[in-house]
């Protein structure tokens, strides 16, 4: 799995996204990072949702029509995307939970895309 490709990218992405969205609270509460308020401006939370979404949609769009044709890492993906997309508009402690939720979705639907369109299923004759 840890070759360069979009799914990779996506995954490691994701999954940061969503440990930054559960340990940047509190690592902030407790001083630790006091001088790193920026990594909640909206505008660096918008521009890393924006950036998920393209290259998950692409990673896992591209698979999809080209590769294997399951449906359920676009499910991952699309639920992902939700989770992320409705937390921009929740406030406090859920916020971070859905994002992180969000994040670990995409994450599993690059996974699940990834495994898909590159373990194949030898037949014998």
């Amino acid at each position: 799995f840890i070759s360069w490709n979009l799914d990779f990218l996506g995954f490691s992405a994701s999954f940061l996204c969503a440990i930054h969205c559960l340990s940047l609270p509190f690592l902030l509460s407790l001083g630790i990072l006091g001088g790193a308020s920026w990594l909640e401006a909206p505008a660096i939370e918008w521009g890393l949702i924006v950036v998920a979404i393209i290259v998950a949609s692409w990673a896992i769009g591209k698979n999809y029509f080209e590769t294997h044709r399951q449906v359920h890492p676009l499910l991952w993906a699309i639920l992902g995307f939700i989770l992320l997309l409705s937390s921009r508009f929740i406030e406090g402690e859920f916020e971070h939970l859905a994002t992180a939720i969000g994040g670990f979705a995409i994450a599993f639907a690059h996974y699940e895309n990834w495994k898909l369109s590159t373990c194949r299923v030898v037949t014998s004759q």
